[in-house]
């Protein structure tokens, strides 16, 4: 027996809800890019997110992809706030950025609801309470790093086009002399996350515009000359108790963070924190 044909009206939905099926993306993936150990509890933190997506593993997102961010743990809930971009590599990749305080310590969940792509499906996010880093607050370590030209400076850093500027006074010179000081970590040149070179990018851009700005970089390693095999870490880096690359600090003139960056920072941000720092 011959079945009857499905009317043309009713092809036409068949295919638009097909159709609609095959469109439609799964919901990207949420994850924390802080390291663990470092996102402390009662104090502002900024949450570095990524989105991946679920298919390629690979990240996406976009200044015009909007994001609302949202933790949540045993009942209560912060935020939601939303995701501020921020490129890592300009133009080419980056992050989400958002600002929260922890209430307590422990295993929060992150949601992200994402413009046209849904929620995210929970993540554990750790929280501790005291971070591996000094935080927002803490005296910065006095750190007596090397400066040039004691020392020349192919072997104070892998930029290829260092400013002299950033390697005249050591950490301790300038966490304490009286004003505001950036200090920057990173390794352009054996860098992990490949964000180095454009962090150090970006402090120089914002410190063009302020010459009384003290501003130390901290090469990760030292004995540069001898290539990836003899590397060593530089004391500054463990007496920091930084477990990743790169990392800029704001120091206020007493000596005291005032704001802290992992992995990026853009000029607006930093900016910013410049523009509210004690001088």
């Amino acid at each position: 027996m011959r079945r009857p044909r499905p009317e043309p009206r009713l092809l036409l939905v068949l295919l638009l809800v097909v159709s609609a099926a095959a469109c439609t993306a799964p919901a990207p993936l949420g994850v924390v890019a802080n390291s663990p150990g470092t996102l402390e509890a009662g104090t502002p933190e900024r949450v570095v997110l990524a989105l991946v997506d679920p298919d390629s593993g690979e990240r996406i997102g976009s200044p015009d992809l909007e994001v609302e961010v949202s933790f949540h743990g045993d009942g209560e809930t912060v935020g939601p706030v939303r995701g501020e971009w921020v490129w890592a590599v300009p133009q080419v990749s980056g992050f989400y950025v958002a600002e929260v305080v922890f209430p307590e310590p422990g295993t929060w969940e992150l949601q992200m609801d994402v413009e046209g792509r849904g929620r995210t499906d929970p993540a554990p996010v750790a929280v501790v309470e005291d971070g591996l880093v000094p935080g927002v607050g803490d005296p910065a370590p006095r750190s007596l790093t090397r400066t040039h030209p004691d020392v020349p400076l192919e072997e104070l850093t892998t930029d290829p086009d260092p400013d002299p500027r950033f390697y005249q006074s050591t950490v301790a010179e300038a966490v304490t002399d009286g004003t505001p000081a950036v200090i920057v970590f990173a390794t352009p040149a054996f860098c992990q996350t490949a964000t180095c070179g454009p962090v150090l990018e970006v402090v120089k851009q914002v410190a063009a515009d302020r010459p009384d700005l003290d501003v130390v970089h901290v090469e990760i390693y030292e004995n540069l000359q001898a290539g990836p095999e003899g590397l060593r870490v530089v004391p500054a880096v463990e007496e920091w108790g930084l477990p990743s690359e790169p990392w800029v600090f704001v120091v206020d003139s007493q000596g005291s963070i005032h704001r802290r960056f992992e992995g990026v920072v853009s000029t607006d941000e930093l900016e910013k924190a410049l523009d509210g720092v004690s001088g």
